[in-house]
């Protein structure tokens, strides 16, 4: 009977195996392109959140692809292969701290709520849209299943704040509202983010920033959307909503149009509560202090660079750069040697992609012990360790905007796309 039993046993463990290595092999997806063979399995959802200025479609454009020479849609073509993707609109203006609350409703589908001692110390409302019925997801996040976050230029800002917040909260938030604080707030959620991925994030802040700022542009940027609020209403130009109601610039989402009033964008222009300011070199130095890196996940930085050299020490836009880019292109050329808020601008500051300098695009400044070159580190045989941040190589003539599905590189837009969700699956 022990004889028969253990034969038993050994046929139960045996088809087990083979069970478990079918399974194993049935959740794997790849998929070829152009000769190669990609891995594209599905492990996590993926968040994409887009830069100042951006918007979701504006009829057949979409930020993540469909527009101008693009190639292709990000996010279609990874729902496509089974890869969970959505597109976040998130305030196109709005500070990083504002995106990052509104990032987590969509996410979770409830109210945004920007913080009792936010709202307070930038002077306006505490609470935002509704996402009740909206959420971005399938359903409604619950901070226990893992998503990769992935942020293009002041992206970069919202994604990496939203996973500090997300894992480690806010203390001053929890001061001023206790058990009436958001849970984005309170944190707690070290393992919610599995990685961050920057296109272009502008951690460091760039030049152009603060000369729009620290100048009357800033003031009439400010003006011309509260214009735009009172006279348009919610959709105005390519943007379904501009998102600045709890500022009273823009209508709330039961309104129809806001109130112009020059008092109120007085308020909005000295509360320095907008992306404007938090891209100046000085607003990012700022929020970086504020960003802790998450223990548990990992950070990947994308750079480009659409510049060239000259005999006169000074970076100058290539022809193929994107055509808005080439006055700031030649401005940021130009900065070596200036100190700018404190910083002094070497030639990693002149270097630039049409609009962020490469010195910026790399990783925050406050990181810099704790940053890595994914390439040396993969070629030395090592792991990928989370906590860490890996800056990809340089993609040299490329602007800005190519990660908007303008990109073909190194071969084509599905090549990119495809590598990075197989550069992510290599630290599961």
């Amino acid at each position: 009977m022990k004889k028969f039993i253990s034969i038993i046993l050994c046929v139960v463990m045996v088809f087990t195996m083979f069970s478990t290595v079918a399974f194993a092999e049935s959740r794997k997806n790849t998929v070829r392109f152009d000769g190669k063979t990609y891995d594209i399995t599905n492990e996590h959802p993926w968040i994409f959140v887009h830069g100042m200025g951006g918007w979701n479609k504006y009829g057949d454009e979409a930020y993540w692809g469909g527009w101008a020479d693009s190639e292709g849609d990000v996010i279609e073509l990874y729902n496509s292969h089974g890869i969970e993707a959505y597109a976040a609109v998130v305030g196109p203006f709005n500070s990083a701290w504002d995106r990052a609350c509104e990032l987590y409703a969509q996410l979770t589908g409830t109210v945004v709520d920007y913080g009792e001692a936010h709202s307070k110390e930038h002077n306006h409302a505490r609470y935002g849209f509704d996402y009740t019925d909206n959420y971005l997801m399938d359903e409604p996040w619950d901070m226990q299943e893992k998503i990769n976050l992935v942020g293009h230029s002041f992206g970069g800002h919202t994604v990496r704040l939203f996973a500090s917040l997300v894992a480690y909260g806010d203390e001053a938030e929890v001061a001023a509202t206790g058990e009436d604080t958001s849970p984005l707030f309170k944190g707690g959620h070290k393992d919610a983010i599995y990685s961050v991925v920057t296109f272009s994030g502008v951690h460091n802040g760039s030049p152009i920033a603060n000369l729009i700022h620290d100048s009357f542009l800033m003031t009439g940027i400010i003006a011309f959307i509260n214009f735009a609020g009172a006279v348009l209403g919610h959709n105005v130009l390519m943007w379904e909503d501009l998102y600045m109601g709890h500022m009273g610039l823009t209508p709330k989402q039961d309104e129809e149009k806001a109130k112009f009033s020059l008092s109120t964008i007085k308020t909005a222009v000295e509360a320095q509560d907008n992306c404007g300011y938090d891209l100046t070199l000085r607003g990012s130095r700022e929020l970086n202090e504020k960003i802790k890196i998450v223990e548990n996940a990992y950070y990947y930085s994308y750079s480009c660079n659409s510049t060239n050299k000259t005999v006169f020490n000074t970076y100058v836009p290539i022809a193929s750069n994107f055509a808005m880019f080439y006055l700031t292109s030649f401005y940021i050329g130009a900065v070596e040697g200036k100190t700018i808020d404190g910083i002094y601008m070497d030639e990693s500051w002149a270097k630039n992609d049409g609009i962020v300098p490469y010195a910026s695009a790399l990783y925050p400044a406050t990181d810099k012990d704790n940053a890595k070159s994914y390439e040396e580190t993969i070629n030395a045989g090592e792991k990928i360790e989370p906590g860490v941040w890996y800056y990809m190589p340089t993609m040299e003539g490329f602007d800005h905007f190519d990660f908007c599905g303008t990109i073909d590189y190194p071969t084509s837009f599905e090549d990119f796309y495809y590598t990075l969700v197989g550069t992510i699956n290599a630290t599961v």
